[in-house]
């Protein structure tokens, strides 16, 4: 039964990317954050209630929209992009594994909405990549990066990749942590099934890096990471526990 159901919601999905995908990606380039961005919202909000998901987002009352932030949170499926266009209800670029970009009509719609691709293979292009996100920030447009640089093979949270702390300490800009719970749950890497429920994304204090530099690098990641662990869930190892508390 599990698997009849979610064959029928891979054939709505498909229904949704394929037909109003490219729809939405035309609109998104001529008004990317206003009816763009609603539009899309009304796409993944619908395919998410064909799928039985429900998205929820604690703490989103909290973030102050008049600056620009970084969203740096764990990255447990491949539907927690689109959960995050449902929570944080916003114009929000993200930094994105390269090939994604050139994916069919995700890619159309990743690139008219201003993504930006890293080539984590080539340490040259990702630098390229970061400064390029640390632009738009100090141009006042949000970026959200899942900084452990893949999805979650188990569900526990891996280790933080350093890039986007250098963009956030580069820009000056504050750090929401974020944290999925249930996302895993619901698509499982290397399981194609689809289980209903909800997704809940925590979104936790802002955490300045004004007047930070590169020696406060390693106490900023623990910070950060600290407080996505806080918020978490699902399974962790006993070292990871620790570091939360100390946090």
């Amino acid at each position: 039964m599990r698997s009849l159901l979610s064959i029928f919601v891979w054939l709505i999905w498909l229904v949704h990317i394929f037909v109003l995908g490219p729809l939405v990606v035309l609109v998104v380039v001529v008004s990317p954050r206003r009816l763009g961005f609603q539009m899309l919202t009304a796409a993944v909000r619908s395919a998410f209630f064909f799928a039985g998901i429900r998205v929820t987002a604690p703490g989103w009352e909290r973030i102050d929209w008049s600056v620009p932030h970084v969203f740096m949170g764990n990255h447990q499926t491949m539907l927690d992009p689109f959960a995050m266009v449902v929570a944080i209800r916003r114009h929000v670029v993200v930094v994105e594994k390269a090939e994604l970009q050139r994916m069919p009509v995700y890619g159309w719609l990743s690139r008219a909405w201003g993504n930006i691709p890293i080539q984590r293979e080539d340490p040259t292009q990702a630098r390229e990549g970061i400064s390029l996100a640390s632009e738009r920030l100090k141009e006042g447009i949000s970026i959200g990066i899942m900084p452990e640089g893949t999805r979650s093979k188990d569900g526990t949270i891996g280790p933080f990749k350093k890039g986007g702390f250098h963009m956030a300490i580069d820009a000056g800009a504050d750090i929401v942590p974020f944290t999925f719970n249930g996302s895993f749950e619901r698509l499982r890497r290397g399981d194609w099934r689809i289980y209903p429920g909800t997704i809940e994304i925590v979104f936790g204090e802002a955490i300045p890096t004004a007047g930070l530099g590169k020696d406060d690098l390693d106490d900023l990641m623990a910070r950060v990471r600290g407080a996505v662990l806080a918020s978490y869930k699902g399974p962790q190892d006993t070292a990871d526990s620790r570091e939360t508390a100390r946090t």
